[in-house]
C-alpha cells in the first residue's frame, strides 16, 4: 500500500488505494492464500512533529478502512506495531475483548478475538 497515496495524495488517490488493497486482499483470501497488507517502506515525514503525526494518523486510519472493507474471514491476523495493532483490533474488527492464548514466539503475544468481533475466535498475533 502506497504511503504516499494514503497520506499525501488526493482524496481520490487515497480512496483508490484503499479500495485496491481491500479488493485484492479479498481475492487472495477467498482462494485460501496467506495475504499480506503492508505499507511502502519509503519514509515520509512532515515539516513538523504535528505534520508527521498527521501522516501517521492518515496511514493508520487507511489500514483500518482496508480491514473494514475485507469481507472474507481470514484464518489468522498478524498486526505490526502498538497503536496500529490496537486500532486494527478495536476499530476495524470491533474487538472489545480478547483471550490471551499465549505467545506465538517469545515476546509475540497471541490473542483470540472475542465473540463481539467481526471474526470471533480468529487468532490475532501482535508482532512488536
Amino acid at each position: 500500500v502506497s504511503v504516499e497515496k494514503l497520506a499525501m495524495g488526493t482524496i481520490e488517490e487515497r480512496e483508490d488505494e484503499i479500495s485496491r488493497a481491500a479488493e485484492l486482499a479479498d481475492v487472495y483470501l477467498k482462494t485460501h492464500k496467506d495475504t499480506l497488507i503492508m505499507t511502502s517502506r519509503n519514509l515520509i515525514t512532515g515539516r513538523s512533529a504535528s505534520e508527521s503525526l498527521d501522516i501517521n494518523y492518515k496511514v493508520s486510519s487507511a489500514l483500518v478502512e482496508i480491514m473494514k472493507r475485507i469481507t472474507t474471514k481470514p484464518r489468522y491476523i498478524i498486526a505490526k506495531g502498538g497503536i496500529t495493532s490496537s486500532d486494527l483490533a478495536t476499530k476495524a474488527l470491533g474487538a472489545r475483548c480478547a483471550k490471551i492464548v499465549g505467545q506465538a514466539l517469545a515476546g509475540i503475544p497471541l490473542w483470540q478475538l472475542g465473540p463481539e468481533s467481526r471474526h470471533p475466535g480468529v487468532p490475532y498475533i501482535v508482532f512488536p
